[in-house]
């Protein structure tokens, strides 16, 4: 009874709530369920969003990581592989990491999105080592770790842009 129970938590939890089933991209799905919460739910999350508030969301990035490696651990046996494409928390924990210390509106949801699958699909050193690990730190570590890039890639367009700007 509770190993049924446990592997249905873990299909339910890691395909969020079925979304994951999605026939088209799915892992896109699961990254675009991050962006539009954060962008709907903005002013509710207020509490942990924007570089003013980098420790709530840095506690809430380590909860949603720790929740991943717990719900996508025994793919296998959930769904048949190691790492289903059923499972798109991995992908809600890798994208919620783009967004660490970045103001949140549309334009930065938007660019952090498409660095964030850009990364995720390319899987450039150190991601695509990260997918070696075992279990579901491995399928999750991947996500991270293009979330890092993806995060550290929009701060430094950030950067950029404001620094350009003001020569302007």
């Amino acid at each position: 009874m509770t190993k049924s129970l446990l592997r249905w938590v873990r299909k339910v939890g890691a395909s969020c709530f079925f979304l994951g089933y999605f026939p088209f991209a799915p892992g896109t799905v699961g990254a675009l369920i991050t962006v539009v919460t954060l962008f709907l739910a903005k002013d509710q999350l207020a509490f942990m969003l924007g570089p003013e508030n980098a420790l709530n969301f840095w506690w809430t990035m380590i909860a949603l990581i720790a929740v991943s490696f717990f719900l996508t651990d025994k793919g296998k046996e959930v769904f048949g592989r190691d790492d289903p494409p059923q499972t798109i928390f991995d992908e809600v924990a890798g994208q919620f990491v783009t967004f660490f210390m970045v103001p949140i509106n549309i334009k930065t949801l938007l660019l952090g999105f498409v660095l964030f699958r850009f990364y995720d699909i390319v899987k450039p050193f150190p991601v695509y080592n990260l997918e070696e690990i075992e279990g579901g730190v491995g399928v999750t570590m991947d996500d991270v770790g293009a979330g890092v890039l993806a995060n550290i890639t929009l701060m430094i367009l950030l950067g950029t842009y404001h620094w350009i700007q003001g020569y302007f």
